[in-house]
C-alpha cells in the first residue's frame, strides 16, 4: 500500500510540474506534454501569438509619451515595430490556414 501511495504521489507531482511548465511557456494548463495532443504547427502558432502580444504591448508602451506636466501625448509609431507586427500577422494567418486545412 505504501508503494502505491508513493507511486501516485510521484505521478501527481510530475503532472503538476508539467502543468506548471505548460502554464508558464504556453499559457495552457494541462497535466501532460502538449506535444502529445498538439501538432508542431499548433505549438508554433501559440508561440507566435504570444510573441505578437508582447510586441503589441511593447509598441503600445513606446507610443505613450507623457509631457512634463503629466499629460499623455501620442508618440510617433516606429516603422520597424509595424513591419515586425505585419510579418507576425502574416505568419499567424498562414499557420492558421495550414492548421485548419490539415486532416484530423
Amino acid at each position: 500500500m505504501g508503494k502505491l501511495l508513493a507511486f501516485l504521489l510521484v505521478v501527481a507531482l510530475s503532472a503538476a510540474a508539467v502543468a506548471a511548465y505548460n502554464a508558464f511557456v504556453y499559457e495552457l494548463v494541462q497535466p501532460f506534454p502538449l506535444s502529445w495532443t498538439h501538432s508542431e504547427d499548433e505549438l508554433r502558432l501559440i508561440a507566435l501569438e504570444r510573441e505578437r502580444r508582447s510586441l503589441v504591448a511593447r509598441s503600445g508602451a513606446g507610443r505613450r509619451v507623457t509631457s512634463l506636466a503629466g499629460v499623455p501625448q501620442i508618440g510617433v509609431p516606429d516603422e520597424s515595430e509595424n513591419a515586425a507586427l505585419a510579418r507576425l500577422d502574416g505568419e499567424i494567418a498562414a499557420l492558421r490556414a495550414r492548421i485548419e486545412s490539415a486532416p484530423r
